[in-house]
């Protein structure tokens, strides 16, 4: 049976500035500033390991499309690497790193291929005499609003035919329809669709293969989990993925469940067990922890809470190790809204409805239109899809449910 073997990874954000996290200890800084160099080149390790045919880079090589000369020198050294262990890269840029006119770059090693701002398809021939097309674009501005999938054609005779896009599904609104949006259900004409764009890992169809990897290291909390690049086996009856963890640094969210009366003690030996068991082997976590209460805590935990006194000493435990654990923030939940006073004061069926009206595309983006469509903004918001939308609404809406439980007494 024909088969090919390829990395897909997309999304690196070299030398990322990881904006508002400058407070941290300068020794997690420094270890969070270098961790998208540390997880490519545990990638590259990878791709060499497990002797690939090639690898695929699905755009955002970089943060900025300005990159600085120790991202690109960095990435240089990473593909010749590659390119003495006789492993071609196929790579195309994104949004972030969009190929600017003026500008100056390093010369790749020439086992690299970087597609032009123009469609185009370069041939891979595989040691067994299979012959691969791929087909793909570099961005040549921030943002690309024609569906350029359309213009991807299988050309010639080949045994496989990949097709690299740095992209997001359509959503029928043209503010967040800016990045060469696509539709999975016209996507039939490729063997396997090697996106970016995505920080998360999603399967968006099987039948071919369309999928994104995400993005290979975590850059705020709102991307938990492991992450890292996707081991990709291609034959004639269809793919099979195999993700690999390569960040040396996760980003993770744990919420404590109170459901009696809990002391200062109690609490204290709570959060203590919750950073003894984020620990991990070999890789650093920043913690996030929620505290959901279903009954109220005392005003003294509560008020210490509040002024950031249970954060300052769970941050005081940190030790400088390669696995350490920093607590990013400690916050405080009622676990539910009590809703027999809201549905006393008559709110609680317009409260139902709100929510459900904003989890609806339109409506969602309607209230979000002011900030995406902010210039000095929008470049740093990913896009939603309808999980993200629900949950981003859920988020906000229990927020606001706390904040209500505070003033009942006086809504009352």
């Amino acid at each position: 049976m024909k088969e090919i073997r390829f990395v897909h990874m997309a999304d690196l954000h070299l030398d990322s500035p990881f904006l508002g996290l400058k407070q941290l200890p300068d020794a997690v800084f420094r270890q969070l500033k270098d961790s998208t160099f540390v997880s490519f080149a545990k990638a590259v390790d990878v791709a060499m390991e497990e002797i690939v045919d090639f690898v695929i880079i699905a755009g955002d090589i970089y943060d900025e499309e300005d990159q600085s000369i120790k991202a690109q020198a960095r990435f240089y050294r990473e593909m010749e690497r590659l390119k003495r262990s006789g492993i071609p890269v196929y790579m195309i840029h994104g949004n972030h790193d969009y190929v600017a006119k003026y500008q100056d770059r390093l010369q790749l090693p020439d086992n690299v291929t970087v597609f032009d701002t123009e469609l185009e398809c370069h041939t891979f021939l595989s040691a067994q005499g299979y012959k691969v097309n791929l087909y793909g674009f570099s961005y040549g501005e921030r943002h690309i609003r024609e569906a350029v999938y359309t213009r991807y054609k299988r050309e010639g005779e080949a045994d496989f035919h990949i097709g690299l896009l740095h992209g997001s599904e359509k959503t029928g609104n043209p503010v967040q329809d800016v990045y060469a949006p696509f539709r999975v259900s016209d996507m039939k004409q490729m063997d396997y669709w090697a996106l970016g764009h995505i920080h998360m890992r999603q399967v968006l169809a099987e039948d071919p293969m369309i999928y994104f990897p995400g993005n290979i290291q975590g850059r705020h909390r709102k991307e938990t989990g492991e992450k890292g690049v996707t081991l990709v086996s291609l034959c004639e009856t269809g793919a099979e993925l195999t993700f690999v963890d390569t960040a040396p640094i996760i980003w993770e969210e744990k919420t404590l469940e109170i459901q009696t009366e809990m002391d200062f003690s109690g609490l204290f030996q709570l959060l203590m067990q919750a950073v003894k068991e984020a620990t991990r082997l070999n890789k650093a976590v920043l913690l996030s922890l929620v505290v959901k209460s279903e009954v109220a805590l005392s005003s003294d935990v509560k008020q210490r809470m509040d002024s950031g006194e249970w954060l300052d000493m769970l941050q005081e435990l940190w030790m400088d190790e390669p696995n350490f654990v920093w607590v990013m923030r400690v916050t405080y939940e009622v676990a539910k809204l009590d809703t027999d006073w809201l549905a006393t004061s008559g709110l609680l069926d317009e409260w139902e409805l709100a929510k459900a009206d904003l989890k609806q595309e339109s409506a969602f983006y309607q209230a979000t239109e002011s900030l995406v469509a902010n210039g000095a903004t929008n470049r740093f918001l990913e896009d939603l899809g309808e999980t993200d939308r629900e949950r981003l609404v859920e988020e906000s809406a229990s927020l606001l449910e706390n904040m209500l439980e505070q003033l009942k007494g006086d809504i009352k």
